[in-house]
């Protein structure tokens, strides 16, 4: 529901900012065509209404004369922006390269740097995107000399979102160096640069890293934590005897939930003694998520008393999240109650109990062709 409440929230702002800017292009329009009539064409064409359009006419050609330069300059810088890297590249590329194996290169890199820092810049990300290890290192110092990773911290600053992605990646880059301020990326607004961060994080195998990024992790949409848990699903075993047992004790309900979601994705239940205290929650969703993962526990007579007691509770959502349970276990003792449920007038359990009844052999496939007839 807040997932949903968070994009009508973002869609309404998304209007007003249009609305924003359609008027503020109106009332620059309006003034500057006045302006023009006020302080010159008034003085050389005494109709009025004449003047007025005649201004509104020389702005508009003004505009476009500014917009057709702007252009043209834009485009001579991007094709100059091209035409050096193709020239600066191949030497810039075999400098590092030379300097990855052992080979100081440091005075060649800094005579390029004071006139092609950019081309540096791209060249490094490149290499340092993919290797790892002691070469990343030396590379990063390269960096950090440089001013580039100054650089790329004041960019995660930015307002604009496109450059604060862009610096996230590149400080993804830099490995042990670069942690806190990915941390500090993980209470960013924009979802995409949390997830950036967090991969990063995730990847460094660093247990207080892997901590925070999962924490993190259950306060973002379904999106982000579907992602998040592919990143994290290497380091499972690891969280879940620290980070996911703490979080399945919070008061929170919500936290609770998305923890238990992102261990449906690592199927890493049978870990977890909590689950069946947690069929027990007095949050409905809790126990709902939690009897979704009791399948990868396995049946036991302790699961089949669990499930009995959640076919007959009060919140539907948990009856069906049971019924589905029931049929993935084959709980063959539930098969009466899974009859019973199939009176309910909620379609969704109603649906469900008959999947699971079809599962339970001859006796289910009977009650089921009894019930439906």
């Amino acid at each position: 529901m807040s997932d949903r409440a968070d994009a009508h929230r973002r869609e309404r702002h998304g209007r007003r900012v249009i609305c924003l800017k359609v008027f503020a292009v109106l009332v620059t329009y309006i003034c500057l065509t006045w302006l023009i009539h006020y302080v010159w064409m008034r003085k050389h064409v005494p109709d009025p209404e004449l003047s007025l359009a005649l201004s509104f006419t020389l702005q508009q050609i003004i505009a476009i004369l500014a917009l057709l330069c702007l252009s043209f300059a834009a485009k001579f810088i991007r094709n100059h922006r091209a035409w050096q890297a193709a020239r600066l590249h191949p030497l810039i590329r075999e400098k590092l390269a030379l300097h990855l194996t052992g080979s100081d290169q440091w005075e060649a890199l800094g005579s390029i740097r004071k006139w092609h820092l950019r081309e540096i810049e791209d060249c490094l990300v490149e290499i340092l995107g993919s290797i790892s290890g002691a070469g990343a290192e030396r590379l990063s110092e390269i960096a950090y000399e440089f001013g580039l990773v100054r650089k790329w911290r004041k960019q995660c600053r930015s307002r604009t979102v496109w450059r604060r992605r862009e610096a996230v990646s590149r400080l993804c880059l830099i490995g042990r160096r670069g942690h806190a301020d990915l941390v500090t990326a993980l209470q960013d607004p924009d979802p995409m640069v949390k997830v950036e961060a967090a991969r990063a994080l995730a990847h460094s195998g660093a247990a207080p890293m892997l901590a925070e990024v999962f924490r993190m992790a259950l306060a973002q949409n379904r999106l982000v934590r579907a992602i998040l848990a592919e990143a994290l699903r290497p380091h499972a075993g690891a969280l879940c005897q620290s980070s996911v047992r703490r979080e399945l004790h919070s008061t929170d309900a919500s936290r609770v939930v998305a923890a238990l979601e992102m261990l449906g994705a690592w199927a890493g239940a049978l870990a977890l003694p909590e689950l069946y205290a947690l069929l027990s929650h007095i949050n409905p969703k809790v126990r709902a998520a939690a009897l979704r993962l009791l399948s990868q526990a396995g049946l036991t007579p302790e699961s089949e008393r669990h499930l009995g007691r959640a076919l007959g509770d009060d919140d539907v959502e948990v009856r069906t999240a049971a019924a589905e349970a029931c049929g993935k276990l084959v709980a063959g003792s539930t098969v009466v109650l899974l009859q019973h449920a199939m009176g309910d007038a909620k379609p969704e359990l109603v649906l469900a109990a008959a999947h699971a009844m079809a599962k339970m052999g001859r006796k289910g496939a009977r009650l089921l062709e009894a019930t439906v007839q």
